[in-house]
């Protein structure tokens, strides 16, 4: 199976809408259901952990690639306050000092982190207007 990889292109779809983030951004190729481990459509992130830190970084800037129409990929602005009040809803790998997100691409349960079952929402955080 050929693997994707849509960081450039992503990275490069952000800095033209968003030129002045500084934050990190982090990139999800779309996984379809015969790719993912859950057999559903996902967005699969892995978040350093030294990122997560609220008092020197505000946000995580999150780039999926849209399996939808309209542009080709989707944005959400994370704060990291809320990854770190939510550790608990989250797969941590503190061997590899990372973070993992499953996020839901299901039109029933979008956007929603599954791995944990924790069905926690990041809709709220999707970015709709750009610049």
């Amino acid at each position: 199976m050929k693997k994707d990889n849509i960081r450039q292109p992503a990275l490069a779809w952000f800095i033209g809408k968003y030129p002045s983030v500084k934050e990190p951004v982090i990139t999800s190729k779309f996984y379809t259901p015969e790719e993912s481990w859950s057999k559903s459509r996902v967005w699969f992130f892995q978040v350093p952990l030294d990122v997560i830190e609220p008092n020197k970084i505000k946000y995580i800037h999150m780039v999926c690639q849209n399996h939808l129409s309209g542009e080709p990929f989707l944005y959400l602005k994370v704060p990291t306050l809320f990854l770190l009040k939510n550790e608990k809803s989250f797969e941590i790998d503190r061997k590899a000092k990372v973070l993992r997100l499953y996020l839901s691409a299901e039109a029933v349960d979008m956007y929603k982190e599954i791995r944990k079952g924790s069905k926690l929402d990041f809709k709220n955080f999707l970015q709709s207007n750009y610049a």
